[in-house]
């Protein structure tokens, strides 16, 4: 009777303890699909008027910033895109005239822009330049003077 006490004991102690883990497992699960993942813009703010050169100064929440090279859960890098709006998601961003890398890491640069209103989005991709879509960009307008 003793023997069935102990192995009851024990038993009921495994089970819980199993049960406790798989419990935290879901909760780490949990507040990983709550963390709100989303670039903005700390500088300038929508409807602005500014003075060229544009300084802009890029934030990101939810992810961290990474030069680029190589592809990293979590991490990844700004990129701002003139005049047009998100790039799609997993598509390669070109570098070209009218989307500008910052893949060292940057989180802030100085524009040399002509006077004129301007779309300014700021869409974040992975260390391979492979973009997060519309729910990893914003895009304000500016008016340079």
């Amino acid at each position: 009777m003793r023997i069935i006490l102990i192995f009851l004991f024990v038993f009921s102690f495994s089970c819980s303890d199993k049960k406790k883990k798989e419990s935290s497992v879901n909760d780490v699960n949990d507040i990983n699909d709550v963390v709100t993942k989303n670039v903005f813009f700390k500088w300038p703010k929508d409807g602005s008027t500014v003075a060229s050169p544009v300084f802009i100064d890029m934030g990101v929440e939810g992810m961290m910033i990474e030069p680029a090279g190589i592809v990293k859960e979590g991490y990844g890098h700004h990129h701002i895109l003139i005049n047009q709006k998100f790039w799609p998601e997993g598509e390669v961003i070109p570098t070209s005239d009218s989307t500008l890398h910052f893949g060292k890491g940057q989180t802030d640069v100085s524009l040399e822009l002509d006077p004129g209103r301007y779309i300014i989005s700021l869409q974040f991709a992975d260390g391979v330049h492979v973009s997060f879509g519309e729910l990893m960009s914003e895009s304000i307008e500016i008016n340079v003077e």
